[in-house]
């Protein structure tokens, strides 16, 4: 019971009090530097977009594609050899 008088102190002590208001001026020199923030030109952005293009393009070549690659003797041997990861 006292602790619910308590909360509901907290909770009224703002009741009556006036919101504060900003300076024009304040205000005004925020918008201006939001306004003047340094922003990407849309030419870099398609620059960007255009080389990730590429570059997954590229990968996917590279994943999908047949590998010449001829394994040397030692190579196919040791793959014969181990065929389990059994140490003993």
């Amino acid at each position: 019971m006292e602790k619910e008088k308590w909360i509901d102190t907290v909770f009224n002590s703002t009741n009556g009090k006036t919101k504060i208001e900003p300076d024009d001026a304040i205000f005004s020199k925020i918008q201006l530097r939001i306004q003047n923030e340094n922003r990407i030109s849309k030419p870099w952005i398609w620059v960007a977009a255009a080389s990730f293009l590429v570059l997954f393009s590229l990968n996917i070549k590279f994943v999908f594609s047949e590998s010449d690659y001829k394994k040397s003797k030692a190579e196919q041997l040791a793959s014969d050899l181990s065929k389990t990861n059994q140490l003993y």
